[in-house]
């Protein structure tokens, strides 16, 4: 598995890129793009920035480094999102798969990722609500997963 990306910049700036790969931003991506600038805690400019530098192909510059455990909370952040918020195409889809892959979250961290949102929500939401949740978190599951496996990112 290639390296992890500890920079917050270059973790939004791989995310910005694959989001605009087909040259236009769903209201998926970009919801996702605004959750995963504020889970990675960048300044108020700095999304700008990094997306300016993706059309311009050039770096995203420096940025913070986030730790292991920031890596784990953002990824959760961002899949919890992806549950509650999108739509659910492959192509957000795919976002969370290169965070999967950018943060090396292993099959262990990511079931126990998806473990605790199952927790989190079963204390929050009525029964009814949480078994169509749970079907749509399975199936989100299987098809990040087929998605990860299938796509070779380059970070």
């Amino acid at each position: 598995m290639e390296t992890r990306l500890s920079d917050c910049l270059a973790v939004f700036h791989g995310a910005t890129r694959i989001a605009l790969r087909d040259g236009q931003l769903s209201n998926g991506e970009k919801r996702l793009l605004v959750k995963l600038a504020h889970a990675l805690k960048l300044d108020e400019d700095e999304p700008r920035q990094v997306y300016d530098a993706v059309v311009e192909n050039r770096g995203p510059g420096r940025g913070r480094e986030i730790s292991d455990l920031e890596m784990i909370l953002v990824y959760g952040q961002v899949l919890e999102a992806v549950l509650i918020h999108t739509d659910r195409s492959d192509d957000e889809l795919t976002l969370v798969a290169y965070l999967r892959r950018a943060f090396s979250i292993s099959d262990a961290d990511h079931r126990s990722i998806t473990r605790s949102l199952d927790r989190q929500l079963e204390q929050t939401i009525h029964r009814n609500v949480l078994q169509d949740f749970r079907m749509r978190l399975d199936d989100t599951m299987d098809r990040i997963g087929g998605i990860f496996d299938r796509l070779g990112f380059q970070i």
